[in-house]
């Protein structure tokens, strides 16, 4: 915490009631406090050096990223795989490194894949003004299991490639996976307008459609806010995510459930540590059409101004309690929490790249490889075609004189 001179600080606080002195500058969770719990945890695992190093690009990336996740008949994932477009600008040399780890890539566009060895993804080379890459990358589903924002649970008599093998009741359970014990800045008092003009932001981006980063400290959000009596508070934090899609096969029940032919449209928020159930009833041998996406978000929900007023700014102008004001910072530093654990999955390579971008989860079942039979090319061998020649001869020279002989 840093303390603010009283000239300062009485300049913040503008129109609101006076704050207890002498104010502080609490500083909200943060993008780099992540980054740093998850190399430390990087770490505590194992990982190679490399892994752990940082990006060095000459300008500002946008990194879109779909991860596609192939369900089980259980609903472990059987593949994980990630679909990355960076957008590069700057002249210069870049070395994106990324954490994955991968077990292989392959070139989705005209520049080459990155190098996936020892697991860490690495994009190198020279961007002469602005450099497109792409690739699609495979992940281990073993390791990224436990790390994927949106966990699913399937019972009922379904099998590989969403198969029912006869009339039941398949019941699939999403939970949302990202909550995290943290420890939160928290203060007694905050200036009105400072917390309002955050707030509206953010909740500018909750009311917007899902998908691009999450607002965080320094980035879509101040890093610090004046005020007093500063102390800090064990708390979870996690990422609310946005779900979207579909489910066919029969008829299916579940919250945020609009019914189809032949299935449902899904669409919904659900909070971090919260699950819902879906419950597909089918009436004989089937298959179920699963095409689900989570996106992490923020709920707009959470992020409405008391008492019915249009916006934070009004709530402000409204002279606010000291009461009032104290909920208000602890909203923003959760909100400033939700954004710093978003990067644990947004990106979710772990580039730590300047810049914006998107990503998305997308969960389908994964479907059964084909047997593929290897089929060589018939290739002449000269020494097999002389000894068959060979035997040739030799079979119709015996053959003659069994001839002869009769």
């Amino acid at each position: 915490m840093r303390r603010l001179p009283l000239v300062v600080a009485a300049l913040l606080l503008g129109a609101s009631p006076m704050l207890a002195l002498p104010a502080v500058a609490l500083e909200l969770p943060s993008p780099t406090e992540q980054r740093a719990q998850d190399l430390a945890l990087l770490a505590e695992v194992g990982a190679r050096a490399d892994r752990r190093l940082v990006s060095v690009v000459p300008g500002p990336v946008r990194n879109e990223e779909v991860v596609l996740v192939g369900l089980g008949a259980s609903g472990v994932p059987d593949r994980v795989l990630v679909e990355q477009r960076l957008t590069l600008t700057g002249q210069g040399d870049y070395q994106v490194r990324e954490r994955g780890p991968a077990r292989a890539s392959e070139a989705l566009g005209g520049e080459p894949a990155p190098v996936t060895k020892f697991g860490a993804v690495v994009w190198q080379g020279f961007s002469p003004g602005t450099r497109e890459l792409a690739a699609r990358l495979t992940l281990d589903p073993v390791l990224e299991a436990p790390r994927l924002p949106l966990q699913v649970a399937i019972s009922g008599p379904v099998g590989p490639g969403g198969e029912v093998t006869g009339a039941g009741s398949v019941v699939l359970t999403l939970t949302n996976a990202t909550s995290q014990p943290a420890t939160l800045p928290t203060g007694t008092d905050a200036p009105a307008p400072a917390l309002a003009a955050a707030l509206d932001a953010a909740l500018a981006v909750a009311e917007g459609p899902a998908g691009p980063r999450l607002p965080a400290a320094g980035a879509g959000l101040p890093a610090a806010v004046p005020a007093a009596g500063e102390a800090r508070a064990p708390a979870l934090t996690g990422v609310p995510l946005r779900i979207s899609g579909s489910l066919l096969g029969g008829a299916v029940t579940g919250p945020g459930v609009t019914s189809l032919p032949g299935g449902a449209e899904v669409a919904g928020t659900l909070a971090p540590g919260a699950s819902a159930e879906l419950r597909v009833e089918v009436d004989g041998s089937t298959r179920l059409d699963l095409d689900l996406t989570a996106v992490p978000a923020l709920d707009d929900r959470d992020l409405q101004p008391p008492s019915g007023v249009v916006s934070w700014a009004a709530w402000a102008s409204a002279g606010p309690s000291a009461e009032e004001r104290r909920q208000a910072l602890d909203l923003l530093v959760a909100t400033a929490a939700t954004g710093a654990r978003a990067t644990s999955y947004s990106p979710y390579l772990g580039a730590d790249l300047p810049g914006t971008g998107t990503t998305a989860f997308r969960y389908a079942f994964a479907q059964p490889e084909a047997a593929q039979q290897a089929i060589r090319g018939l290739e002449p061998r000269r020494g097999a075609i002389a000894l068959t020649a060979l035997a040739v001869l030799l079979l119709a020279a015996n053959g003659a004189l069994i001839w002869r002989r009769s």
